[in-house]
């Protein structure tokens, strides 16, 4: 499986209790609030279901999807969690760039950068400063 976290790609195996991260073997242990890789422990202290998920491990907030096949990019951009958006970055008809910041969503007195996931071009912006958003709401489309 492959899954990207905070714009970081990982090709992930699970077979057992053991994990192949980007080729390398790992012992994964999960209980219901606690992750144990290696000899490392991290506290889930939030997760939000969805795709994309939430996860607050240790304090550190991480946005996790399931990466797409690069044939398959997805047109539109999705709110990984309810918020309100405090600042949009693009408008329709701009280009924009693989990485490229659109839409900043605050949620749980956190800022949030919306990243594009591909270049391309803006074909609506469905979201306005400070309106809130639910979960999965689409925020951008793609042509």
């Amino acid at each position: 499986m492959k899954i990207e976290v905070n714009g970081t790609n990982y090709d992930i195996d699970i077979i057992g209790d053991k994990a192949l991260v980007n080729g390398k073997e790992m012992s994964v242990n999960l209980n219901e609030d606690e992750i144990k890789i290696g000899d490392d422990f991290f506290r889930l202290d939030f997760v939000e279901e969805g795709q994309p998920s939430l996860m607050i491990i240790n304090g550190m907030t991480y946005v996790v999807s399931r990466r797409l096949a690069d044939n398959a990019l997805s047109k539109e951009i999705k709110s990984p969690m309810s918020g309100k958006i405090v600042g949009i970055f693009t408008k329709a008809g701009s280009e924009v760039k693989k990485g490229q910041l659109l839409v900043i969503l605050e949620a749980m007195k956190m800022e949030n950068q919306i990243k594009s996931h591909l270049n391309g071009s803006i074909k609506e912006i469905k979201v306005s400063k400070d309106q809130s958003v639910k979960m999965g709401q689409v925020l951008v489309t793609f042509e």
